[in-house]
């Protein structure tokens, strides 16, 4: 049987409360949530925290108040392990 792992929707609107309005990364929220971003390496997006949490985000952005403006942009996580998110505004 899969388990599934809940994620609080008002702790992720509290942790956006926090970032700038303009511009913040899927990166920022979930460092912001679990206390750090750190890539899934070599695990497919199917099986990725990080991606599954991109998509909680995009299928919440009316909820959450938020609008994806970049996806796929390169980054790194917090071990300089080189990684791809999405960027976010808070909508107006």
């Amino acid at each position: 049987m899969d388990e599934t792992i809940e994620v609080s929707l008002d702790r992720i609107r509290s942790i956006i409360a926090l970032l700038p309005n303009d511009r913040f990364s899927t990166c920022d929220v979930i460092r912001g949530y679990c206390g750090s971003f750190c890539s899934n390496h070599e695990t497919p997006a199917f099986y990725s925290f990080n991606a599954q949490f991109g998509k909680l985000l995009k299928r919440n952005e009316v909820s959450l108040g938020i609008v994806e403006i970049e996806k796929e942009t390169p980054t790194k996580d917090d071990y300089g392990h080189q990684t791809k998110t999405s960027f976010w505004r808070i909508k107006p």
